[in-house]
């Protein structure tokens, strides 16, 4: 009895080690949307387009999705700096892979559109 209590605890203890994978891979976003945020220069404006591109085609998570919001917010960007049409297609992608957020990304393509 000693000897199976013995291996079931050498067995939970070896298996508790491992390391999960998180859903979805972020990259540098947190640190590139502060710093838009808070200087709101050019500069910080296109490091947090590159963060979102970079999260978008590298996505590394255990899903191998973009995380929700990312498209919404790199095409509500997009459309801010004048590319309107790339940005709708963001904004629709979002939809697709969310698609509980229909209702209000439509509310912002709507006024894109006008």
């Amino acid at each position: 009895m000693k000897k199976l209590l013995g291996l079931f605890l050498t067995i939970l203890l070896l298996t508790s080690c491992t390391t999960t994978t998180s859903l979805y891979s972020w990259g540098n976003y947190e640190d590139a949307s502060y710093n838009y945020y808070k200087k709101q220069t050019p500069e910080a404006a296109e490091a947090l387009l590159k963060s979102y591109q970079n999260i978008i085609n590298k996505q590394k998570g255990s899903r191998k999705v973009v995380p929700p919001g990312i498209y919404a917010e790199y095409g509500f960007m997009l459309i801010q700096t004048g590319k309107r049409d790339e940005g709708i297609i963001n904004l629709k992608k979002e939809i697709e892979l969310y698609p509980e957020s229909k209702v209000f990304i439509e509310r912002i393509i709507n006024q894109a559109e006008k």
